[in-house]
């Protein structure tokens, strides 16, 4: 645990979730809400090149750090798409200014019992899973149909990226990080402006995420890869 982490904790704060560049904990003043906030350059993973320039223009012009590109990425899936987005992807409701520095608001995805959802990644690696490699594939499938039928350029389909909602007898995933219909490590994003590239892509990656799945779920938990998400 870094010492940013540390202070959030010392100040009362639940940390729900810890991805390469960005954490999320509880929001002490509404329980419906969350709030993310990105790690101190020193706290975070190795970056791409393109990620790397975004960073460093972020700390000059914050419109351009990774709380801002979510917060637009869901506007902007909100503009195209209606309320029924939300039944999707988490709800991003502004940037706040809290004791331990400026925050993304969200709402919070949360059980039927009231605790917050658990990632996919800690369904896969952190304690018993909750359902089965059928269910959590399945869940893919679902969402991945949803994305293609409503031509949405999310193509970070990494495990950090989801949480997992128990529904009948299976579960579904609800997106809790849009950054990527917006932002990405290409610097020729072309996928985004041409529909069969868009499928191809979302495709890939859609697979890559059920084969993870399967092989988390059929090896040794200690095994577990570090955690990619934003």
């Amino acid at each position: 645990m870094n010492r940013f982490d540390e202070d959030l904790r010392r100040g009362g704060l639940r940390i729900i979730a810890r991805g390469a560049t960005r954490l999320c904990a509880l929001d002490p003043d509404s329980a419906a809400h969350c709030l993310k906030f990105e790690l101190p350059a020193e706290a975070r993973g190795r970056p791409s090149l393109r990620q790397r320039v975004r960073r460093a223009l972020a700390r000059y012009w914050p419109y351009f750090g990774e709380n801002r590109l979510e917060l637009r990425a869901w506007r902007h899936l909100r503009q195209r798409h209606g309320d029924g987005i939300e039944a999707h992807f988490a709800a991003c409701e502004g940037i706040v200014q809290t004791h331990w520095g400026s925050a993304l608001r969200c709402r919070c995805a949360r059980l039927p019992n009231g605790q917050p959802a658990r990632s996919l990644y800690a369904q896969l690696f952190d304690g018993a899973p909750e359902h089965s490699a059928d269910a959590l594939c399945a869940a893919v499938d679902e969402f991945e149909r949803f994305l293609l039928q409503r031509h949405i350029p999310l193509f970070d389909l990494n495990a950090g990226n989801f949480v997992v909602i128990p529904e009948g007898n299976g579960a579904r995933l609800f997106c809790v990080d849009a950054k990527s219909v917006l932002g990405g490590k290409e610097f020729l994003p072309l996928s985004r402006y041409f529909p069969v590239l868009l499928r191809r892509k979302i495709a890939r990656r859609a697979q890559r995420l059920r084969q993870r799945i399967r092989e988390a779920l059929a090896a040794d938990p200690a095994l577990a890869p570090p955690l990619a998400g934003h």
